[in-house]
């Protein structure tokens, strides 16, 4: 049987199949499906609505009903028989074999995208005896191969293997290892090992058809951090877990040592016992911080959970760990109680904690028991740290109210890292649950946290609930300061009552100050509140804001909604109004215009180095209903009047004018769209749309960007006087594909480009570069003109893959004349290609330099290095960190010096010939090969010398070459047939100088050719000349070494 190309959909399912091929045998009670090959099957299910995945169902709490087992005889019943029933013998009346069933390329898509590579299945069934000889998958999610047998008869004996690889976050890479033996009906034994971004071993036996399901478990791992990668927050080592015995009768033990960023090590020890009905916790131990924390507890559910236990704390020091918060600590906390039915209850009848914290003795001291109906009884409890302490006191009962709190803190600070001042006050609770009253009077000094300090502040109030709340609210803050803010006072007056209340603000300092004034009423039966905020004006960084008219305000709590009238803000530089009403719900619309918005409102925020200047205006119209799918719908424009921005570089201003400046955004239809005019002065234009069709799914992209004779003189303000740049700049480009593959159409073209300037190593002239875009992928032309020769450049780029996109540009000239005043004058004939990853750059080929004039008449001041101990310092005084590329730079280029390449530089003069290979890496820079200097001459002790020899040889640095120099005395003018020079050899930072003759003579006889052309006289004086001079130029030779 062969199917191709089948294609089936129901309602919003398609199923479609490539390829199908296979075969059925049937010989009495033997059925065989013969080699079966499935290539091509895709399963597209429908998503789920996004409205239906963002559902938030709130759990509910329901009180058992009187028929509903409590959770422990649930669990006695459960236990009490085998949880594996009785099984007969299976015998099938047909014996199956699959021989192969072959799977590519299997996809099933929907909210989640599963695709299996290759997968591979033989099994058979014989006589009620199952046999898995292969399965073998290989899916994006991982592979999975297993084999195994099982006995459908007797104790249904299993034998299976299992081999995993995930291929998920954040598991990817974790190998898993299952292997599963015994029998269902008697022992059965289970294996697991995890090993990769998380290592652990499982084994476990257990007895599925005995009561009481016996079950021995073992879990162990040396480490299990977490997350499974990147930067490690939680760890735990040597983790041991074991249980043993039934779930009628067990034992847990676990052992293990753990530590993370922002927990101190610990070792953790828990032994428990238990059975179907409770556990015991017998003891939990967390040693850690020089003491141990520990937990004794018992936790039953026979018939509602409840719990008893107690919590000690023993010799904890956080010196160590928090050396700026030391602290020693002891305490108890004894705790009972009971959950049923979603209420609770808790009682702590022993509360205590004693210690100190940086030399603040400590003191918790306190009974307290409530329940889930907030009813809470507190005969007493006191909190001290050092001089500061508060109590509270009193009862939330069924009826009557009658609880106080004080505190009183005459020195906080040190009480806390950073923390400093005073505080005093009370709070009360007084009337009833159908009357309450709460009255507080609170008084704080001198607060000091962190960077923030507040001199004084006051809370005061008096609130009133019966048929309606009323009262008053007085908070008053003087002084309010931290970097940039500097508030004086902040004062909040609110009183009144639900029918008529009214809300005053003050703000006094900077960056902000202001008033505003809110009235209101609000309709508990309609469950409505209306107010008008007036009066309300503020002073801010960009000068004063302040409300033209009243907004009247109206929320309507049942429908959800609330109302904006229409206003104004004003200030000296814009202006901003709501010109309708807003209903802003579930669903509403708003309408802002922006009538006047002038630039230089934001000076206060720009640079000194920019200038803006003209006006904006604009509008958005926005609306929403989040009862549906979909996006809000709204359109956002702004248009710009003699709009103008000054940038200064190089210490002269760029100033770039717009005739034209539009700027739309809109989103309507489930389509996005962002689009852009702008028009130059005495220039060209800019302009284009971007558009992304379903935002929330595909995010498919379209649209156009244009560019149309934008001419490079623009920036000839910032030249120096006599430099220019020149060129024209357009573009024809359509936006493809979709937000996570973008696709690019079209070409972008600069022609008649000309910069001429002093940095230019080249008289530039006119030249032309185009690029071409189709899809994801790029071309590059271009040539470079100049005055001798040319550059022609060609390239291409790939982004098919975003995360792996590469690029490539090549560049081959010939004879392009390169000039560096007042020094350099060369020929190079370039052959480089340059490649760009996301992980690397390269640059490869070849330079050769066939004709070049090097003069050097001084030093440059670049030629002198920083010394290695010198520290550079930011505009802080901290210093420097040295800047490193963020994608490595790899170089292979071979500089070929040809025969006409001279130099002249302090006495010498001379050709040079050679080859050098720059290579870059990781490693840094490095240079190999020779440079030689086949004829020349060198002025040196007052004479002109010949170059006999020259060699200068690199092997790494490119500061450090090899020298093996020979300059001597022209023979023409030396007596005697005597040749007489000097040797220059070792580093370039180390160099050794030596006068040699041939034939050999001492030093002196050797110096006196080389000065004066003839041997010594008799003379004891000249004798005594040559020695005195070759002492000095030893003397010299040594400090030349040193510099």
């Amino acid at each position: 049987m062969a199917l191709n190309n089948i294609n089936i959909k129901i309602d919003d399912t398609t199923v479609s199949v490539l390829d199908f091929t296979s075969g059925l045998a049937w010989q009495e009670k033997n059925l065989t499906l013969k080699p079966t090959r499935l290539q091509g099957l895709l399963i597209a299910l429908p998503k789920v609505a996004d409205v239906a995945q963002e559902e938030v169902v709130e759990p509910k709490i329901e009180k058992p009903q009187p028929d509903e087992k409590p959770l422990g005889e649930t669990l006695k019943d459960l236990f009490a028989k085998p949880v594996m029933p009785e099984m007969a013998d299976v015998h099938l009346p047909l014996n199956l074999n699959i021989e192969s069933f072959r799977g590519e390329q299997l996809r099933v898509t929907g909210d989640t995208d599963l695709t299996v590579r290759t997968m591979l299945l033989k099994v058979s069934s014989i006589d009620g005896n199952m046999k898995l000889d292969t399965l073998d998958i290989d899916a994006n999610q991982g592979t999975v191969k297993a084999s195994g047998t099982a006995q459908l008869a007797n104790n249904w004996p299993v034998d299976i293997t299992l081999n995993s690889t995930l291929n998920i976050d954040p598991l990817k890479g974790e190998k898993i290892k299952l292997k599963v033996g015994g029998a269902l009906r008697e022992q059965l034994e289970v294996g697991v090992n995890l090993s990769g971004p998380m290592d652990v071993a499982l084994r476990a036996q257990t007895r599925l058809a005995e009561a009481g399901l016996p079950l021995n478990l073992e879990v162990v791992s040396q480490r299990i951090a977490w997350p499974l990668t990147g930067d490690t927050q939680f760890q735990a080592d040597d983790l041991k877990l074991k249980l043993s015995g039934k779930m009628t009768d067990y034992t847990l033990s676990m052992r293990t040592a753990v530590k993370g960023q922002d927990i101190p090590p610990a070792t953790i020890t828990l032994d428990a016992k238990g059975n179907e009905r409770q556990i015991n916790l017998d003891k939990l131990t967390v040693a850690a911080l020089e003491g141990k924390t520990e937990l004794k507890a018992l936790v039953d559910w026979q018939q509602a959970i409840s719990w008893r236990g107690e919590l000690t704390l023993n010799g904890i020091n956080t010196a160590k760990e928090i050396p700026d918060w030391p602290a020693k600590l002891n305490g108890v906390m004894k705790t009972k109680g009971s959950l049923y039915g979603g209420t609770w209850q808790m009682d702590v009848p022993e509360l205590k904690l004693t210690g100190n914290v940086k030399q603040n003795n400590v003191n918790v001291n306190g009974t307290l028991k409530g329940n889930s109906y907030m009813q809470w009884t507190i005969p007493g409890l006191h909190l001290a740290l050092g001089p500061n302490s508060a109590d509270v006191k009193g009862e939330l009962g069924v009826k009557e109210l009658n609880l106080d709190a004080a505190i009183d803190a005459p020195g906080l600070d040190n009480a806390l890292p950073e923390l400093g001042g005073t505080a005093k006050g009370i709070v009360k609770v007084r009337g009833t649950v159908e009357a309450p009253q709460l009255l507080a009077d609170i008084t704080a000094r001198g607060l000091r946290w962190q960077a923030l300090s507040i001199a004084q502040a006051r809370i005061e109030g008096d609130i009133k609930s019966t048929d309606q709340i009323a009262g008053h609210l007085n908070v008053r803050v003087e002084r309010i300061s931290q970097p940039d803010v500097n508030i004086n006072l902040v004062t909040l007056d609110a009183k009144g009552s639900e029918k008529q209340h009214q809300l005053q603000l003050r703000v006094q300092g900077e960056p902000v100050s202001g008033q505003l004034s809110l009235t209101g009423s609000f309709d508990r039966d309609a469950a409505r509140w209306k107010g008008t905020l007036s009066d309300t004006r503020f002073q801010t960084p960009v000068g004063p804001w302040s409300l033209t008219r009243a907004i009247a305000l109206d929320y309507r709590n049942k429908e959800q909604k609330i109302s904006i009238g229409p206003h104004c803000w004003l200030n000296p530089n814009a202006e901003l109004c709501i010109p309708q009403t807003i209903d802003a719900g579930a669903a509403g619309r708003a309408v802002v215009n922006l009538n006047r918005f002038d630039l230089a409102m934001l000076k206060p925020f720009m640079p000194d180095t920019t200038q803006a200047s003209g006006i904006f205006s604009g509008k958005a119209d926005v609306s929403w209903d989040t009862t549906k799918e979909g996006l809000p719908q709204g359109k956002v424009t702004l248009s710009g009047r003699n709009v103008k921005v000054t940038q200064t570089v190089n210490d002269a201003p760029l100033p770039v004018a717009f005739e034209t400046l539009n700027l739309s955004a809109d989103l309507h239809n489930n389509r996005a769209e962002l689009g852009w005019l702008i028009r130059l002065t005495n220039n060209g234009q800019f302009d284009g749309q971007v558009q992304v069709t379903d935002p929330q799914g595909r995010r498919n992209l379209g649209g156009n960007v244009n560019m149309r004779n934008i001419n490079l003189a623009m920036v000839n303000p910032v030249f120096s006087r006599g430099e220019k740049a020149a060129g024209m700049l357009n573009a024809r480009l359509r936006l493809g594909g979709d937000v996570q593959s973008p696709q690019l159409f079209g070409q972008l073209q600069l022609s008649a480009l000309d910069i001429d300037g002093n940095f230019m190593p080249f008289e530039m002239q006119p030249s032309q570069l185009t690029m071409n875009f189709s899809g994801t992928r790029s071309t590059l032309v271009g040539i470079v003109r100049t005055q001798q020769g040319q550059i022609n450049l060609n390239g291409n780029a790939d982004w098919s893959q975003i995360d792996n996109w590469r690029a490539r540009v090549t560049a081959k000239g010939s004879r392009v004349r390169i000039t560096v005043p007042p020094m350099v004058r060369l020929d190079v004939s370039p052959d480089v290609v340059f490649d760009a990853t996301p992980s690397l750059f390269t640059l490869d080929g070849r330079v050769d330099v066939p004709w070049a004039r090097i003069v050097v008449h001084d030093l440059p001041e670049s030629a002198v290095g920083v010394s290695s101990d010198v520290v550079m310092l930011n505009n802080d005084l901290q210093p420097e960190t040295p800047q490193t590329a963020s994608i490595p730079i790899n170089s292979n280029l071979t500089v070929h010096v040809g025969n006409n390449v001279r130099i002249d530089a302090f006495g010498l003069k001379a050709r040079l010939t050679g080859d050098l290979k720059v290579a870059q890496d990781k490693q840094g820079l490095g240079l190999n090969g020779q440079i030689n200097i086949p004829d020349g001459r060198f002025r040196a002790y007052g004479q002109d010398l010949l170059v006999r020899k020259g060699e200068l040889l690199f092997s790494g640095p490119p500061d450090q070459p090899l020298l093996n120099i020979e300059a001597i005395r022209n023979p023409d003018a030396t007596e005697d047939d005597v040749i007489a020079g000097v040797r220059v050899t070792g580093t370039a930072d180390e160099p050794k100088a030596e006068i040699f003759s041939d034939p050999a003579m001492p030093q002196a006889e050797a110096l006196s050719y080389l000065l004066r052309g003839q041997g010594l006289d008799s003379n004891q004086s000249d004798s005594a000349a040559m020695t005195s001079m070759l002492i000095g130029l030893g003397v010299a030779q040594e400090w030349s070494g040193c510099g």
